[in-house]
């Protein structure tokens, strides 16, 4: 078999991953692969591409994963799937709904508050800026602080190293990955609150995210 047969081959039994260059909701996708050791085929999308793309995807976004079971879309959706594949939601049923409920949270104040109200505006120019716009950040990281206390809370109540588990878990992913992409609006949002520091600090002494954060390329809009 040649080397290049070989390769193909390879690579057509990896998942794929479309989604833009950039972190953001893909991240935590790319991120649950390092954590389980498994290869995938990050297919990185710069903007200008995006509209010949949009009609070949299942429901004009991004992103999408192709496995061997079929193709998904809707990031939660992929999340969860791997959480449960790769083993990373815990050994019970009520684990893996507490996972459900920090992912939840994190979207609560992720995608309806920083990306909604924010990113909309501030970096994609997609938006009007608001008539108040210190009013508006303001807002929102006053929402984040609610949120990751209210996960900080879940945690205090596991007494785990990470929020649920000793182990970093899809929850913790999700809300790694949310305050990363974050931080371009909010330089100090890994150290937003104490638990957040610490949290941050032992997410990143991962081994697995050491190598992953270490290797991957520059973010293409900082988020």
């Amino acid at each position: 078999m040649s080397h290049d047969l070989l390769k193909h081959l390879i690579m057509a039994q990896r998942d794929k991953h479309l989604y833009f260059d950039v972190r953001a909701r893909g991240e935590a996708i790319r991120m649950l692969y390092a954590l389980a050791g498994k290869e995938l085929d990050d297919q990185r999308i710069g903007f200008a591409d995006w509209p010949s793309l949009k009609p070949s995807t299942p429901l004009g976004k991004v992103p999408v994963l192709t496995t061997q079971d079929g193709v998904l879309c809707q990031s939660n959706v992929i999340a969860r799937y791997l959480g449960r594949r790769f083993g990373l939601v815990g050994s019970t049923q009520w684990d893996e709904t507490l996972n459900d409920l920090v992912m939840e949270t994190v979207k609560e104040f992720y995608e309806s508050g920083v990306i909604a109200k924010i990113f909309l505006w501030k970096i994609f120019k997609g938006v009007p800026e608001p008539e108040d716009p210190e009013k508006v950040l303001e807002e929102v990281r006053q929402s984040i602080i609610k949120h990751v206390n209210y996960i900080q809370s879940i945690a205090e109540g596991r007494g785990k190293k990470f929020i649920l588990c000793d182990q970093i878990q899809l929850g913790d992913v999700w809300l790694y990955a949310a305050l990363e992409s974050s931080r371009v609006i909010y330089p100090d949002i890994m150290t937003i609150t104490p638990w957040v520091k610490e949290f941050t600090a032992k997410f990143e002494a991962d081994e697995r995210m050491k190598k992953h954060m270490a290797e991957r390329p520059p973010s293409a809009a900082g988020i």
